[in-house]
């Protein structure tokens, strides 16, 4: 009975932990409607100070708690008033790419100062041993994170519901040029909240450093967590994060109790039920239906330069040549990469829909490959056309259920379901690998091609990669495709004159599902093995960074940013270890500066002479009123 006790109790300070984190993020986006990614790295630098005051300036815990939050809340708010601030109004996209960019800065920067080996950290003398609670005896400092979690999450409530502060906020948060008039002083109501809830992220950090080994990596698994916590208790609702964090790590520690590797899956299970069974949340948070994504678009005349013969054959004959100026493999890489984002990029600048989710096609068409190849002995062009109709088959099933959502929920239930597809593939070490991969995917002669080597499997990919592209611009040229572009633009007037947006979308879905599939069935190939990174949440982000840092539905952008981000990586990792903070940089340089990305900027400038990511007065008016634009789907589904 007393292991089933610490067991839930276990699940309390879990619980707490999350809530805090919860809190401070719901906060800032009920606040400013910002989803800040770089919430786990706050989280991660708040455990950094206070293991780095105690260890090496011997001061106590209680200095660490206070210093780490006034640290973290700082660093916080001179991030918004220098970088994000300058992003407010603007597709939720943007800003999540920003707040991406900034962890991997942090995160490096700690590394390189801190290194990567993990440490624990002491708890005072105060706190040590344990309190007999009558029917378990439990560790006095997880009881003493637990009530001090509650006691902030309370006062935190209180003071946003019950005092005049918390109505000025809510004020500023709603009606800001309302509260101006009678003389709020808005930007410095909302500098205080982003400080607050960054301080929150930093407390968090610092109250879990002796419960967990110190790392700058920490705060990777815990914003996934924040992110499924935030969404299923409804998105800016306070209460929702509290009951959440608590109620996620409740079950989390029953799910434990009866398989403990579902201790973590469960999280985004319940956040994925939540969001089927009642949208916006289990707390009905912020209605984001009316939110416009401000995505800078491509003019039509830019779009046609894209849609144009001479533009394909201009992609074609760089491509031709790309494996004679670099390495083949890493040529490879580049145009399947390319094609993932591809996918994505159907989805987000096409049909509207930002999806966190689609490395679950990339990865579950390479597993299936992999599988009839290694462990059945299937020959492999069957096993790659099996490969690639069973994820399709599965983003079917998956589809029909995800394209009623939009927006930010529809983002976060795709995340949860590749998160569950990654912790499916990690229980069947027996035929997935596990950790280890799947090794010993060999290359054979295929109608007399010598696949093996390097530079002939380009261009056999090549050929792949450029049949998807031709039916791609076929499709948009289609009746289907224009269809699919006014669902994005005006979703209203289209099943006003009879067109089923539903029926659009999915078919958008799956689509986007066989696409990745193709490139995920490959790149397995190219590699000749499999891991569990191919479906893990990072190979998710990274078509979403390289579409933008391409451009946005310019159809060869996302090519263009696979491979600089690939080239990127290949050249610093012969240089430096800190690959993750240059890339951090570039992001943050491309979504400040360059927010049509490279050849959205190029072509908008040299055809509508319109200087790089400049936005009209037009745009500007829209921009300011939100509530006029229906672009790419920035909304709950109600």
């Amino acid at each position: 009975m007393s292991y089933y006790a610490i067991l839930l109790f276990n699940g309390l300070v879990t619980g707490g932990v999350l809530a805090l984190m919860s809190l401070g993020m719901s906060i800032i986006f009920g606040m400013m409607r910002v989803v800040n990614f770089m919430h786990g790295s706050m989280f991660m630098l708040g455990a950094v100070t206070a293991l780095v005051l105690g260890s090496q300036f011997g001061l106590s815990l209680w200095v660490g708690f206070l210093v780490s939050a006034v640290f973290v809340g700082t660093t916080g708010i001179v991030l918004e008033r220098l970088l994000i601030r300058r992003l407010y109004g603007l597709d939720l996209a943007y800003v999540l790419i920003l707040t991406f960019g900034l962890s991997l800065i942090m995160q490096d920067v700690v590394r390189i100062f801190y290194g990567v080996t993990s440490a624990p950290y002491l708890v005072p003398d105060l706190l040590k041993g344990a309190v007999n609670l009558g029917f378990v005896s439990y560790p006095k400092y997880r009881l003493f994170v637990v009530i001090v979690s509650i006691g902030l999450c309370f006062g935190t409530w209180f003071a946003l519901e019950r005092t005049r502060l918390g109505a000025l906020i809510r004020a500023a948060s709603e009606r800001p040029d309302l509260l101006k008039c009678f003389g709020g002083n808005v930007p410095l109501l909302i500098s205080g909240t982003f400080f607050f809830a960054s301080a929150l992220a930093g407390l968090a950090g610092a109250l879990s450093a002796p419960l967990r080994n110190v790392s700058p990596f920490m705060g990777e698994e815990m914003i996934n967590f924040v992110f499924a916590v935030v969404v299923a208790g409804g998105m800016g609702s306070i209460a929702g994060s509290v009951v959440m964090g608590f109620a996620s790590g409740l079950v989390s520690a029953i799910a434990a109790i009866f398989y403990a590797p579902a201790s973590t899956a469960v999280i985004y299970i319940l956040m994925l039920v939540v969001l089927l069974v009642r949208p916006g949340g289990i707390f009905q948070g912020i209605d984001i239906s009316h939110f416009a994504l401000h995505y800078t678009p491509l003019t039509e005349r830019a779009r046609q330069v894209f849609l144009s013969r001479p533009a394909a054959l201009v992609a074609l004959a760089a491509a031709l040549l790309l494996p004679w100026v670099i390495y083949p493999v890493l040529a490879t890489d580049i145009i399947l990469w390319g094609l993932f984002a591809l996918g994505f990029d159907l989805l987000f600048a096409f049909g509207g829909l930002l999806s966190f989710g689609q490395a679950a096609y990339w990865g579950t068409s390479a597993y299936v490959t992999g599988i009839l190849m290694v462990k059945l002995g299937v020959p492999m062009l069957l096993s790659v056309l099996t490969g690639v109709a069973a994820s399709t088959a599965v983003s079917l099933l998956f589809g029909l259920v995800v394209a009623r959502k939009k927006g930010i929920y529809f983002s976060m239930i795709t995340f949860a379901f590749a998160s569950i597809v990654y912790f499916i593939i990690n229980q069947f070490p027996d035929f997935t690998g596990g950790e280890d991969g799947l090794h010993g995917l060999v290359r054979p002669t295929l109608l007399g091609l010598d696949l093996g080597d390097d530079r002939v499997f380009y261009y056999v990919s090549l050929g792949a990669v450029a049949l998807v592209v031709y039916a791609i611009l076929r499709l948009l040229k289609s009746p289907y495709g224009l269809a699919l572009l006014g669902a994005r633009e005006n979703e209203q007037r289209l099943m006003s004159i009879g067109y089923n947006v539903y029926s659009l979308r999915v078919k958008a879905y799956v689509f986007s599902a066989l696409v990745c599939s193709i490139g995920g069935a490959f790149y397995a190939l190219n590699h000749q093995f499999v891991t569990l990174e191919m479906v893990s949440w990072r190979a998710s982000g990274e078509p979403v960074m390289m579409t933008l840092l391409g451009g946005a539905g310019t159809i060869f952008g996302p090519f263009v940013g696979s491979g600089v981000v690939l080239m990127m990586r290949s050249t610093l990792s012969s240089i430096t270890d800190s690959g993750s903070l240059f890339l951090g940089i570039l992001f943050v340089t491309i979504v400040l500066l360059f927010r049509r990305g490279i050849l959205g900027e190029i072509v908008h400038y040299s055809v509508d002479r319109v200087p790089p990511a400049e936005m009209s007065g037009s745009d500007r008016r829209y921009a300011s009123k939100p509530d006029r634009v229906v672009a790419t789907g920035d909304a709950a589904d109600a």
